[in-house]
This record gives structure tokens, sequence and C-alpha cells, in this order.
């Protein structure tokens, strides 16, 4: 009976283990998204409301 119970907790391990690191990639995982105004000022005319009239 024992055999069968570490089996079962080895099995149960694999899973658990699987998920963390399935979890700890996707968390870890950077999405790198590069910025429309890196050249510019930092100033976006588009929402400057004196010079849209």
């Amino acid at each position: 009976m024992a055999v069968t119970r570490l089996k079962r907790k080895e099995r149960v391990n694999k899973v658990v283990a699987k998920q963390r690191t399935a979890s700890l990639k996707l968390h870890n995982k950077r999405v790198m998204v590069k910025s429309p105004y890196k050249d510019e000022s930092g100033i976006i005319l588009d929402s400057i409301p004196e010079l849209d009239n």
C-alpha cells in the first residue's frame, strides 16, 4: 500500500512542478514594445488643445 501511495505522490509532485515552471515562465516573460516617440522630444503634439485650433 505504501508503494502505491508513493507513486501517487510522485505523480502529483510532477504535475505541480510542471505547473509551477509553466507559471514562472509565463510571469518572467517580458514583452518589449518600442516607444513610438523615442526619437522625439517627449511631447505628444496631438494632445495639446492650443495647437488644434
